[in-house]
């Protein structure tokens, strides 16, 4: 779906979705050669297409692949880039809101550098060949990548992180060269570390420098097994974070009952801002009616024009009946508002 034909306040997902068990057990027959490497693709590319008629039969406008082709959101990347050492891999806490939230985490032993494809192009390919919606890719950030190892090689967590930078700008201009037009980074800890953010600034746009597509930034409070990992606000980010060049800000709101939408009152930007209107923690289904108010809400402070609406986060950790439930919800309230809104 073309921009021209998106709709007002266009709906979308964060990135992920929920995660099927089976293909673990797909994963581990192959690594035990009891599936062929073509059988292993082929139970990736069912659930793909699995991902893409729950995100179209819920109205989505925007979507993704959900993310399943990746072991995880860190493991994909840091997996594939040099200077990763995953044999001696130590446990560490991410967040800094339970210590014992803990993940067994590679360690930095090399500069690190591009040695091969991600493959996010190919990727991209079939889930542009399988829907006639809109599309996106998302792509963790190279903070993220960095806070979720050991460094034990760089002197200067900056350099490493700039390297890392300079390593995913190649796999962005692979995307853009296979026809990507919507590239989303996800940096879901800089609210963790708001000391760092005139040089995280630095990185973000010396990571998306010369890639020719619509940039979104995604920042939460981060998500491991529906919880939340960081004490930070977003106040803490402004307006530095409006400094960076993304066109479009992804930000959660549903979770905070919609604090930190009167930031865009307080700093004028002209950047779109995707509402995140989805509570991804919150085991219950929100109503149509629930999501309308959150919308109405953003409103107050952000033109109906500069808006798009999305979950808060990803929805890995969530059972597909209550993701589909949420992403229906999610759309009807969003067609609630634009009615009222004479765009229906």
């Amino acid at each position: 779906m073309t921009p021209e034909k998106l709709p007002l306040l266009p709906t979308s997902v964060i990135g992920s979705y929920s995660f099927p068990r089976w293909l673990d057990q797909v994963r581990e027959l192959g690594t035990k050669n009891l599936l062929t490497p073509d059988q292993v693709q082929e139970a990736h590319d069912n659930a793909v297409k699995s991902v893409i008629k729950d995100h179209e039969l819920a109205g989505v406008d925007i979507i993704t692949d959900g993310e399943i082709r990746r072991e995880t959101m860190v493991y994909f990347f840091s997996k594939r880039i040099h200077g990763f050492d995953f044999e001696h891999s130590k446990m560490h806490a991410i967040g800094n809101l339970d210590s014992s939230i803990q993940m067994s985490d590679p360690v930095i032993h090399d500069k690190v550098k591009w040695v091969q494809s991600l493959n996010m192009d190919k990727h991209f390919k079939y889930l542009k060949e399988h829907t006639v919606a809109g599309t996106k890719v998302c792509v963790t950030g190279p903070q993220m990548l960095a806070k979720r190892a050991t460094n034990e090689y760089y002197k200067d967590e900056k350099e490493l992180i700039f390297d890392l930078a300079d390593v995913l700008n190649k796999e962005l201009k692979g995307l853009v060269a296979a026809g990507c037009d919507f590239i989303q980074i996800d940096e879901p800890v800089w609210v963790g570390y708001p000391q760092d953010m005139p040089w995280l600034v630095q990185a973000f746009n010396r990571l998306v420098e010369g890639v020719n597509a619509k940039i979104a930034l995604h920042v939460c409070y981060g998500n491991y097994q529906l919880k939340k990992l960081f004490k930070g606000q977003y106040a803490e980010l402004f307006p530095a974070i409006l400094e960076t060049k993304a066109h479009q800000l992804c930000l959660e709101f549903a979770v905070s009952n919609g604090v930190g939408l009167e930031l865009f009152k307080e700093h004028a930007t002209d950047k779109e801002i995707a509402v995140g209107v989805i509570d991804v923690k919150d085991e219950s289904v929100e109503t149509a009616a629930v999501v309308a108010e959150r919308i109405r809400q953003a409103l107050k402070l952000i033109p109906a024009e500069k808006m798009s609406i999305v979950p808060d986060c990803g929805m890995k950790f969530m059972p597909r009946v209550r993701a589909f439930g949420k992403l229906k919800a999610m759309v009807e309230g969003t067609r609630i508002v634009r009615k009222e809104l004479g765009a229906a």
